[in-house]
């Protein structure tokens, strides 16, 4: 699912004192970690009664649509249990999607508020809007692999605002600004750790890892990097006037090293960790991400262990404002994982068994799936929860990575092109665009294109590893 961090400040609807609330925030990844590392069932059960007194407290600052289709959901999900084979095993395999979202949301929050603080970072972005309109596209989708890659949603917000603010010669470079941005999402959502969608699936598909996903994420993710920017140049080739921007000088390049540096070493640190601790890359983020948002914070105030610890606190608090966000992933996560195992087997089978000799048309069934279903108003999540756990990589005969990588394809691709995501939103409003322009007219060709040619590659790489 796309990650609903939030940049700048949230403001916070108090409905009970700071303490039961800080408590209950912090139950939520302490007991989520105590699940990936410790094997125990019973965290995740405490974790969801955690999250649901957290709703409890600040029910009124959800808004009302959340509230409707988590209680559809909330219902669905209950009149499925009763006939499914293992309800007790599905459900808490669901528990655990959503816990692990909210968990992710809190902790890379932190680590987002915290680094977005640092004025370096907006300027480097700035200085990306002063390229001319051709090469600005390659330089804004590079830069929200980092940016949005290891900030979050928060990132790529961040990148939008500064967006806003740019000097347009037409709408046509502003549409490309902003989709050069909502295509870079696409492609970072395949790899970036720091997002939910990734730690989803490797919670569905036991037994794979991040390090083992990577080769596959990092050739598809190149891929539709490559192909936004071929499409870019033919729409708008003609159209672009020219602008008084100039090329990006050398001292630019090293403004922006320092970020890439530190933003790589974080990344390095928890891969390192994961691997030595033997625990999954996601217990990493969410035990070192708040850390690192308290030495930043320390750092900003001359190393003040105090201010830091301040701010921090201020910034953890600003997370209740995010509990329809939580009861919201909680719902979808066992929605998603009851519909699926409700679905008869000999549906499922029969659509497995017509596509299973082709790799290829496998793994374009399994993007072009979540991105129709994402269509009718079903939630990107729940639309790549319930076919990822529909149609396994046995019935597809697909290798997981190739099966992992079809589905996150078409989950990144569903949040850009469906004019009710959180993404499409934000682009809208920043940039003053109708949503639907944004959003399915800009990227309508490349979400076509981009189902074909990943499903091409997965297809030829599920090949070459099957022989």
């Amino acid at each position: 699912m796309e990650d609903s961090t939030r940049a700048g400040p949230v403001p916070v609807v108090r409905m009970v004192g700071p303490g039961p609330a800080l408590a209950a925030m912090a139950a939520m990844p302490l007991l989520t970690l105590l699940d990936l590392v410790s094997g125990w069932n019973w965290p995740i059960y405490g974790v969801a009664a955690t999250s649901c007194v957290f709703f409890l407290f600040h029910w009124r600052s959800v808004p009302s649509h959340i509230l409707r289709t988590s209680l559809v959901l909330l219902v669905v999900t209950a009149a499925l249990l009763p006939v499914i084979a293992t309800p007790l095993q599905t459900l808490e395999r669901g528990l655990r999607i959503g816990c692990l979202i909210a968990s992710l949301l809190m902790t890379v929050n932190l680590l987002s508020r915290a680094a977005l603080r640092v004025p370096r970072i907006r300027n480097v972005v700035s200085e990306l809007f002063r390229m001319p309109a051709g090469p600005r596209y390659v330089g804004l989708t590079v830069a929200s692999q980092f940016f949005g890659g290891l900030l979050g949603l928060a990132g790529l917000a961040m990148m939008m605002e500064v967006a806003a603010a740019a000097d347009h010669t037409s709408e046509a470079e502003k549409i490309s600004d902003f989709t050069s941005i909502a295509r870079g999402y696409a492609a970072l959502s395949l790899w970036s750790p720091m997002y939910s969608n990734l730690s989803i699936m490797l919670a569905l598909y036991q037994g794979s890892t991040w390090l083992g996903l990577l080769p596959y994420a990092l050739v598809v993710s190149a891929l539709l990097m490559t192909l936004g920017a071929a499409l870019d140049w033919v729409q708008h080739r003609g159209r672009r006037r020219p602008a008084d921007q100039v090329q990006p000088s050398w001292q630019q390049f090293c403004a922006a090293l320092p970020i890439i540096g530190a933003m790589l070493g974080f990344l390095a640190f928890m891969v390192m960790a994961s691997r030595y601790l033997n625990v999954p890359i996601t217990a990493a983020i969410i035990a070192s991400a708040p850390i690192a948002a308290w030495l930043l914070n320390a750092s900003r105030a001359g190393m003040r262990l105090r201010d830091g610890s301040r701010t921090l606190r201020r910034d953890f608090l600003g997370f209740q404002s995010m509990a329809g966000e939580v009861v919201l992933f909680l719902a979808s996560g066992c929605a998603g994982t009851v519909m699926a195992s409700a679905i008869p087997a000999a549906w499922t089978g029969s659509i497995g068994h017509a596509v299973s000799g082709s790799p290829v048309f496998g793994s374009l069934f399994l993007t072009l799936g979540i991105v129709l279903l994402s269509a009718t108003a079903i939630h990107p999540m729940l639309s790549a929860v319930l076919v990822a756990s529909s149609f396994s990589p046995a019935l597809l005969g697909l290798p997981v990575p190739s099966h992992l990588c079809a589905v996150l394809v078409g989950w990144g691709l569903a949040i850009i092109v469906t004019p009710f995501s959180v993404l499409s939103l934000m682009a809208s409003r920043a940039s003053g665009i109708p949503i639907l322009v944004i959003s399915l007219r800009s990227n309508v060709l490349f979400v076509a294109t981009s189902a074909l040619v990943s499903a091409l590659i997965l297809g030829g790489l599920a090949r070459l590893t099957s022989t």
